[in-house]
C-alpha cells in the first residue's frame, strides 16, 4: 500500500508553502546561509529552517531530519515527519485530535510503502497496537502489546475484515507459543508450543460448539 493519508497531506502542503528547492526539504542538504541551532525534544541538535506552519530540522551533515506541520496554528506541530539519510519518509506521527498527545504513527518502508500504522489503547502517547495491511488497504494483521512492554503478546491475521487466526505469547519471552485458526468466529483448532523450545509439538482440534475432538503431535 503506497503512502496515504498524512502522508499525502504533507507533500502536498510542503509543494504549497515553498516550491520544492527553495524550500530546501526536498534537497539532500540545508538551504544556503546560516540556519539558527535549536535542541529538539529527543535531545539531538539541529538546524532549523522556520517557515512559520512548517519548520524543517536539518541533522550536522545538513541533511533533512525532521519536518513539523502546525495545522490549527496552536503552536504545537501536529504533523511530524522524520527523514532517513536517503530523504525518505520513515515515520510519521500524527496528533489527530489535537491535544499535544500523537495519536497514530505511520511507518513507511525505503520505497514510501506504508507498513504499518501504530495506535494506543491504554497509555496515552505510547503505541501498543500496530495495524499491518494488504495491498487493497485493507488490515491483514493487527499485534497487541497488552503489557505495556513495547513488544507484541498477541496478534490477529485477518482476511477481510475477518479474524482467521490469533497469534499468543503466553509465557512473554518474546516468541509466540500458541496458534489458533478461526472459521467464523469460533476457534477450529489450536497448535502449542508446550516444551518453550520455539517450536509447535501439539495441536488441538475442536469440533462444533467448542469441544475438543482430538489431540495430535506436531512433527518438526
Amino acid at each position: 500500500m503506497r503512502a496515504r493519508g498524512p502522508l499525502v497531506l504533507l507533500v502536498a502542503l510542503v509543494g504549497a508553502a515553498c516550491s520544492g528547492r527553495a524550500c530546501g526539504w526536498g534537497d539532500a542538504k540545508a538551504p544556503a546561509g546560516t540556519l539558527p541551532t535549536t535542541t529538539r525534544s529527543d535531545g539531538r541538535t539541529y538546524r532549523v529552517l522556520d517557515k512559520g506552519a512548517w519548520k524543517g530540522y536539518y541533522d550536522a551533515q545538513g541533511r533533512i531530519a525532521v519536518v513539523e506541520y502546525d495545522s490549527n496554528g496552536d503552536g504545537r506541530p501536529d504533523n511530524i515527519a522524520h527523514y532517513d539519510e536517503n530523504k525518505q519518509i520513515r515515520l510519521i506521527e500524527v496528533d489527530e485530535d489535537r491535544d499535544a498527545w500523537v495519536d497514530r504513527w505511520e511507518h513507511y518502508g525505503p520505497t514510501g510503502v506504508l507498513e504499518k500504522v501504530g495506535r494506543w489503547r491504554k497509555v496515552r502517547g505510547r503505541a501498543d497496537e500496530w495495524t499491518y495491511r494488504g495491498p487493497d488497504g485493507r488490515a491483514v494483521r493487527i499485534e497487541y502489546d497488552d503489557d505495556g512492554d513495547g513488544k507484541p503478546e498477541r496478534a490477529e491475521t485477518l482476511h477481510e475484515g475477518i479474524v482467521t487466526g490469533v497469534e499468543t505469547d503466553t509465557n512473554r519471552d518474546g516468541r509466540m507459543d500458541r496458534w489458533q485458526v478461526w472459521d467464523h468466529g469460533r476457534v477450529t483448532s489450536e497448535t502449542l508450543d508446550s516444551d518453550g523450545d520455539g517450536k509447535p509439538d501439539r495441536r488441538l482440534v475442536f469440533g462444533p460448539g467448542g469441544r475438543l475432538v482430538r489431540v495430535e503431535r506436531v512433527l518438526p
